[in-house]
């Protein structure tokens, strides 16, 4: 049975997309793909798209309509590689993708090489603005959770244009640290 009110799903530009697709083979990518062509006016059988968009969405998993997407969890690192200043933006900063919602937690940090103290940061950056999300010192080069002291501000979220770097000062030959990263949407 196809939508109340709605054209013939032959006529459906997402289902003629996804005619060999399984709905356990999309992903939140092939999601964002649909929404970034559609416009928000929702006319011409548009409004129709957006049922079925959200209909494929949660039959398949990958779409959340409320709490974080499933499968989408993962870890970030950050490195700095030399005594002094490291951030993660060239390399491995995170990054988030138009129409996505990221929550980041769980920090962790390891350094090698360390002597003193060190001086770990984590900022999140939009539109050269900085907050700091994470201040943080160690001293020696074991894997240390930060959770008991945990962000600056509690949980964090991050979207686009927004990204997040790392920065290290002190004396060490490599500091990394990861943050545990789940997407909302």
């Amino acid at each position: 049975m196809s939508l109340p009110f709605a054209d013939s799903p032959d006529k459906s530009s997402i289902y003629n997309d996804l005619k060999v697709k399984k709905l356990a083979d999309l992903t939140a990518n092939d999601f964002d793909a649909f929404r970034a062509r559609m416009d928000a006016q929702g006319v011409e059988g548009l409004e129709d798209e957006y049922r079925r968009l959200l209909l494929l969405g949660i039959a398949s998993d990958k779409l959340s309509v409320s709490g974080s997407m499933p499968g989408t969890v993962d870890v970030v690192t950050f490195s700095a590689s030399s005594s002094g200043v490291g951030v993660g933006v060239d390399q491995t900063g995170f990054w988030t993708e138009p129409g996505s919602t990221w929550k980041i937690y769980a920090p962790s940090i390891s350094v090698g090489g360390g002597s003193g103290s060190i001086q770990h940061e984590l900022r999140l950056i939009r539109s050269g603005r900085t907050v700091e999300l994470l201040d943080f010192s160690t001293t020696g080069g074991s894997l240390r959770p930060t959770t008991e002291e945990g962000f600056i501000g509690g949980e964090i979220i991050v979207s686009h244009p927004a990204y997040i770097i790392y920065e290290a000062s002190g004396t060490f030959t490599n500091a990394t640290m990861a943050l545990a990263v789940v997407r909302e949407r």
